[in-house]
């Protein structure tokens, strides 16, 4: 939806600027959902990797790290005012 809403800003249905910006607007969201899955599956090798080679207290606090930088970039680009892209 970010990718649809940026591309087709000021451009009305049925022209062919329109089409052109509804496959790449597809086209960036297909990369993104690929790249976001490669990730997803990396994590049923790292999380365990993690508490192998780490004390759980310290993997933990790895993770919460990690998710907290997250959600402080969702933050910055979608969810503050004024924000880049608002979502």
């Amino acid at each position: 939806m970010i990718f649809r809403s940026q591309h087709l800003k000021g451009l009305t249905d049925g022209t062919p600027e329109y089409a052109k910006a509804l496959k790449q607007s597809e086209m960036e969201a297909g990369a993104v959902t690929g790249f976001t899955s490669a990730v997803a599956a990396y994590g049923f090798f790292f999380i365990p990797a993690m508490f192998a080679n780490f004390a759980v207290t310290s993997a933990m606090w790895g993770f919460v790290a990690f998710y907290v930088s997250c959600i402080a970039v969702c933050w910055w680009f979608y969810a503050r005012k004024g924000a880049e892209s608002p979502s």
